[in-house]
C-alpha cells in the first residue's frame, strides 16, 4: 500500500505538501499539485481512514443494519454505499434474517454503537418480525436520538412516528395506477394476491377499487413458498371462467412468477384470460414468459438520497424546513402480462 513518504518521493515534494494537496488546504502551485495527483494515480494511493479516525477523533465508519437481503434491499444498500464511499466513509453492514429473542436486540444495538460510527442507517424495519418491530427498532431509534447520533431509515414498513427521519416509498400509488390501468383495459374482476398484514400495497388496491365503485377480491395467500404459490395459480385456473378473476395484482414479483407458473400448468392464457401485475421489477420479471408487467421501486435512488441526508447530518447542517424525511414514487412498467 502506497504511503505518504512514497508519494512525496514520487512527486519530488515534501510530505507536508502532499498533505496540503490531499486535504485541499493551503496554497500549492498548479504544477506541484498536478505532480502530486499524478503520483497518487500511479501508486494507487488510498487514505487510511482508520488511522485518520484515530488521529482526528472523527469516525469514518457508517453502520448499516438491514432487515432483509432480497434484490430491492441490496440495491438500496448498494446506492447508499456508493455515495458514502465517494464521500470517504467505510460502510459496515449487518443483516437480520430471522426472528431472534432474548437480549439479542440489546446486544445488536451495543455492537453497532461499539464501532463508534459517524452515523447509522436502518434498511427496512423487520415488518414480518413482531419482536423487531416492538422491541429492537424502538430501542435502537430511542438510543440514536438520545445519543444525538446521525441516522436515517431507508424504506421503513408500517407506520413510524413522524419525528423519525426516513426515506419512504409510496407503494400504494403504484398499485392504484396498476389497478386503474387494468380497468381501462376492460378488466372487470381485479383481484389481489399477497399478505394482508402488510398494507403498503393493499391500501392502494382497495383505494383504486373504491374509485371504480367495485368490491375487493382477495385471493387466498398461502405464504411465500414457491410450490404453494404455484398451487395457488393452479387453484385459480381451475375455477369456472365466470368465477375466477380476469386480472390479479400481486404483492411482489417472486410471488407473481410462481403464480404464473401455476396458470401455465393448467393452460390458462396470460394475458388473454388473466392479466398479471407484479411489484419490485426484479431482474427475473423481464425474463418471464410472458414478460411481467410490474411496479418498479426507486431502490438505488432511495439509497443515494439516504446517504445524502446522513452526510448532511454528519456535517452538522441545519434541518430543512420540511424535515429530513422524503417520499418517493414508484413507476409502472407495462409488459406483456397486461
Amino acid at each position: 500500500m502506497a504511503t505518504l513518504k512514497a508519494l512525496a518521493q514520487a512527486a519530488g515534494v515534501s510530505i507536508r505538501t502532499i498533505n496540503r494537496v490531499l486535504k485541499g488546504k493551503g496554497y500549492v502551485g498548479t504544477e506541484t499539485r498536478e505532480a502530486v495527483e499524478a503520483a497518487v494515480r500511479k501508486l494507487g494511493y488510498r487514505p487510511n481512514l482508520a488511522a485518520r479516525s484515530l488521529k482526528t477523533a472523527k469516525s469514518h465508519i457508517v453502520s448499516v443494519l438491514a432487515f432483509a437481503a432480497d434484490e430491492p434491499r441490496l440495491a438500496q444498500v448498494a446506492g447508499l454505499e456508493r455515495r458514502l464511499r465517494e464521500a470517504g466513509f467505510i460502510v459496515s453492514v449487518a443483516f437480520h434474517f430471522e426472528p431472534r429473542r432474548g437480549d439479542w436486540g440489546e446486544r445488536l444495538v451495543q455492537e453497532l454503537l461499539a464501532q463508534n460510527p459517524a452515523g447509522v442507517v436502518l434498511v427496512g424495519s423487520g415488518q414480518h418480525d413482531p419482536y423487531v418491530l416492538e422491541h429492537v427498532l424502538p430501542a435502537l431509534l430511542a438510543l440514536l436520538v438520545r445519543a444525538q447520533l446521525p441516522y436515517v431509515i431507508l424504506d421503513p414498513r408500517g407506520e413510524l412516528p413522524p419525528r423519525y427521519d426516513a426515506m419512504k416509498i409510496d407503494r400504494g400509488q403504484g398499485v392504484r395506477e396498476a389497478v386503474l390501468l387494468l380497468a381501462e383495459r376492460g378488466r372487470k374482476r381485479i383481484a389481489f394476491l399477497g399478505p394482508t398484514d402488510d398494507r403498503t400495497r393493499l391500501d392502494g388496491y382497495e383505494a383504486a377499487l373504491r374509485t371504480l365503485g367495485r368490491k375487493p377480491l382477495l385471493l387466498d395467500y398461502p405464504g411465500e413458498e414457491i410450490d404453494a404459490l404455484r398451487e395457488a395459480g393452479r387453484t385459480v385456473a381451475a375455477l369456472p371462467a365466470r368465477a375466477r378473476p380476469d386480472a390479479v395484482v400481486i404483492h411482489a414479483d417472486h410471488i407473481a412468477l410462481s403464480f404464473l407458473a401455476g396458470l401455465h400448468d393448467r393452460g390458462v392464457r396470460v394475458p388473454e384470460e388473466i392479466a398479471l401485475v407484479g411489484f419490485d421489477d426484479r431482474s427475473a420479471a423481464a425474463l418471464a414468459w410472458p414478460p411481467l408487467t410490474t411496479i418498479a421501486q426507486p431502490a438505488g435512488e432511495i439509497g443515494k438520497a439516504g446517504a445524502e441526508v446522513l452526510l448532511a447530518k454528519i456535517a452538522g447542517e441545519k434541518k430543512p424546513k420540511g424535515g429530513w424525511s422524503r417520499v418517493f414514487s414508484t413507476r409502472l412498467i407495462v409488459r406483456e402480462t397486461t
